[in-house]
């Protein structure tokens, strides 16, 4: 088995890039040869890959090749046309090559595989040049496109050169050690050497192992003054990409800047610097901190000190803002907001909060909620859009205002939603602490996917650039929440809410719009989030309605999971199918006593009529499972009815009251789903 590895020298690739260019390198290269192990790996300057269990060579293999039809392959008098004998020179095929049947000419042909690095040589350069970008740069007189302009290209297949040529530069076999500390030419044999050498010239290519190098260093620094890094899966993921030698290093800010609010500080240390605060045994924040060092040490402290230098100047910039915020209340900005415009549509940030203090009042009456701290938070959710903290910050909207509404002697049920109401912000993120924000979180997405749907400005297969896709998510997630704060409304009734804001209650054709976009979010949501539900029960339970209660949803779907590996559950499924078929198209389950003449079909509608009661108090009760039990338990009855009784018969009025006593019996069920869409391998159940 042979081996290749690559590595690409380019200047600095931005930290957040790298995830996805990895995630792409691997699956293409994966697919390039079969059975290839594939190792991907980057640094802030180097790309990475190596290629194990290569085979030497392809496989030889037999194909069959299309000719010329076979009218046109033979002249009159059956001699071969021309478009037959170059068809078989071009495959170097004989007349007597050529397979019967068919209305093709058609040859088998023996294709000798190729070599895997003439394969390598012919595929690489497309992989790697073929790497899309969030941003592209040009370089070279603007003749070539690329994250960041190329060095030097390393390629080698079983330790010999492999020439290949990317965007214009050649390969070789030599690169070069960390920029600073082991900047000379490093010529490389084999990957093991190369690995190697770069280890010795500060180089560590592994981006895990730097993560955990980095990892292990900020503990070690942080427990030196009784402190722990905390806890930023973002920033590790982004100092593995900013280094290529693992350095970490430990400074302060001035210790008064601690009165700022900590989300103030920490917004400026993570987001802005790249920093990770350290955090005491309170778990409160220590004026030090630890920041990426692309270094063995800092002898003299000069890289210390200017990242002191540099943090503090941001926290001097931010305590300034903070301050001139703190003159002038958030109630007293609100007719600022006339001048900040949201769309060009959908009018200023002004307008839009009323539309939210109107969709939130229609909530808080719909579920006899106490409006005030809901309407107060409305009210003022979108202020601190016009504070000098939010202007310089963004990533502090809504948290500046919830803290600024606390400091301003608000009720905690105000500020708390007012900092939490752009929460969720994916899958994986926490819910508003508390009623009031769930309802002001709702209100404000509920009003963004209404106004943009209005104007026609909606997903796009990939592009979402008002992140319509997250807002509805955002929704479907706050209102499956069953704790403390849950919210009983169905999406329906908030598309209203919504569209009578905008004054549009008529709108048919949006409010569907959205409700199927809705249905789409919340499909996904079911799937992939802790639930884990399988797309077949997702629909069983959607075909019986969601719109009106998601936690109702929930419900019905966990009963199909659980019965659905249950020994009776085929019962269920062949008696629901059945019923189908054979009612399909008929929809009436009003049955006409008289006009049942059998014993049986007496029988089976007395028992529809008691089950179908029962049935519908356990609905009632939310009690789906053993609804859909009492629901098997017909399954023998319906089966004698099925022996005994012919439907199809000729009689119209006979024929219809019969399907219309099974399609009594189905409507039992079909309230919790149609258990038709659920998918089976029957030979799992049996014994």
């Amino acid at each position: 088995m042979a081996e290749y590895f690559f590595e690409l020298l380019t200047e600095e690739i931005p930290a957040w890039m790298h995830d996805g260019a990895q995630a792409t390198l691997q699956q293409q290269l994966t697919q390039l040869v079969a059975g290839a192990e594939v190792y991907v790996t980057t640094t802030p300057r180097r790309i990475i890959f190596f290629l194990s269990k290569l085979p030497l060579r392809e496989a030889d293999r037999e194909e069959e090749v299309k000719g010329p039809p076979r009218k046109a392959a033979y002249d009159a008098t059956g001699k071969p046309t021309p478009a037959l004998t170059g068809f078989l020179k071009k495959n170097n095929a004989a007349p007597e090559d050529i397979l019967e049947g068919g209305d093709y000419v058609r040859v088998r042909r023996r294709v000798t595989g190729r070599g895997t690095d003439v394969i390598l040589q012919e595929r690489v350069p497309g992989i790697v040049e073929g790497l899309r970008w969030p941003k592209m740069m040009r370089w070279s007189r603007g003749e070539h496109s690329y994250i960041r302009p190329i060095h030097s290209v390393l390629s080698m297949f079983e330790e010999k050169h492999l020439p290949i040529v990317i965007f214009g530069v050649a390969s070789g076999t030599t690169t070069v050690g960390h920029r600073t500390l082991a900047p000379g030419k490093i010529h490389v044999t084999s990957y093991n050497n190369y690995q190697t050498s770069l280890e010795l010239a500060s180089v560590v290519i592994d981006a895990t192992r730097r993560r955990h190098v980095m990892a292990e260093r900020a503990r070690i620094l942080a427990n030196a003054i009784q402190g722990t890094p905390s806890l930023d899966a973002t920033i590790w993921s982004q100092w593995q990409y900013l280094t290529e030698y693992p350095g970490i290093l430990r400074a302060e800010f001035r210790r008064d800047y601690l009165a700022l609010p900590e989300e103030v500080l920490v917004t400026v240390m993570r987001v802005h610097q790249k920093q990770l605060p350290i955090r005491g045994a309170d778990e409160k924040l220590t004026n030090s901190f630890l920041a990426v060092l692309d270094n063995e040490s800092d002898p003299d402290g000069n890289a210390a000190y200017g990242n002191s230098f540099v943090t503090n100047a941001r926290f001097a910039d931010a305590k300034f803002f903070y301050d001139t915020d703190r003159r002038k209340p958030l109630a007293e900005r609100l007719d600022q907001l006339a001048h900040l415009q949201f769309q060009e549509k959908l009018g200023n940030y002004l307008e839009k909060t009323k539309r939210i203090e109107a969709i939130a009042r229609s909530i808080c009456t719909h579920l006899s909620i106490d409006p005030a701290d809901p309407l107060a938070a409305a009210h003022l959710c979108k202020a601190d859009l016009v504070t000098e903290m939010v202007k310089e910050f963004t990533d502090l909207q809504g948290q500046i205002g919830g803290i600024y509404a606390r400091e301003e002697g608000y009720p905690e049920g105000v500020w708390q939603a007012i900092y939490d109401h752009y929460l969720p912000v994916s899958i994986e993120d926490r819910l508003p602490r508390t009623v009031s924000g769930g309802i002001v979180s709702i209100a404000d997405k509920i009003d963004t996917l209404t106004g943009f749907f209005r104007i026609g400005a909606r997903p796009t297969g990939s592009k979402d650039p008002f992140a319509l896709r997250r807002a509805a998510q955002g929704i479907v997630q706050i209102l499956l929440n069953r704790d403390k704060r849950q919210l009983r409304l169905g999406v329906d009734q908030l598309i209203d809410f919504a569209l009578a804001a905008h004054g549009d209650a008529a709108n048919i054709t949006v409010r569907a719009d959205l409700l199927a976009f809705f249905e789409e979010r919340l499909r996904t949501v079911l799937e992939i989030s802790q639930y884990g539900f399988a797309y077949d029960e997702i629909a069983a339970a959607m075909e019986a309605g969601w719109a009106s209660s998601l936690t109702d949803l929930v419900d019905r779907i966990a009963a199909l999971k659980a019965m659905r590996n249950e020994a009776n559950f085929l019962s269920i499924l062949d008696s629901a199918k059945r019923i189908a078929n054979i009612t399909a198209g008929h929809q009436s389950g009003r049955v006409d006593p008289k006009k049942l003449t059998e014993p049986t079909e007496r029988r089976l509608n007395e028992l529809a009529t008691a089950v179908g009661d029962q049935i519908e108090e356990m609905i009632a009760e939310r009690e789906y499972r053993r609804a859909l039990e009492s629901f098997a338990a017909m399954a023998p009855e319906l089966e004698a009815f099925f022996k005994d009784v012919m439907v199809m018969v000729d009689d119209a009025a006979v024929r219809n009251n019969r399907m219309s006593l099974l399609r009594k019996v189905g409507n039992a069920v079909l309230k919790i789903g149609d258990v038709t869409r659920i998918v089976v391998d029957r030979s799992e159940y049996r014994a």
